[in-house]
């Protein structure tokens, strides 16, 4: 009977204690990024600036908005030779330049982790990426 009188509370406890760890450990981390305008058309635009915007949906379903990214045209760690002549701020703020005719991908990637600082992410870290597309005239 007396150790009944233990493993009960105990069991209580330890439950209470898994589930306040099970509630805390993904709040506030990303589960993916949306860019948007998901697409432009630069020439539908004033001067042929866009201004794309991320928003993150954490696990819990909150959205942030505008979420900090990085902003790449293409995928962010990969290296594209040449480099297309897209100019993109780092606030998402792109236009064609001298790019030739086409769609290009403009690329937000954020660690998944909005805490961490961008200029602290690596292709290792755990990230989530959204795209939207850029046609220049």
């Amino acid at each position: 009977m007396s150790k009944l009188r233990f493993v009960l509370p105990s069991s209580f406890l330890l439950a209470i204690a898994a589930a306040m760890l099970a509630c805390g450990l993904n709040h506030g981390l990303y589960k993916s990024l949306t860019v948007s305008p998901a697409t432009a058309d630069a020439q539908n635009y004033s001067n042929g600036q866009v201004q794309f915007t991320a928003a993150g949906t954490e696990i819990n379903g909150t959205q942030i908005k505008p979420a900090t990214a990085l902003w790449t045209v293409g995928p962010p760690w990969l290296l594209l030779t040449p480099a297309p002549p897209i100019q993109l701020d780092q606030t998402g703020l792109a236009s064609c330049g001298s790019a030739p005719a086409g769609i290009y991908m403009i690329v937000a990637t954020a660690p998944v982790d909005p805490h961490l600082p961008v200029s602290k992410l690596t292709m290792n870290t755990p990230q989530v990426s959204g795209a939207a597309t850029l046609t220049c005239p």
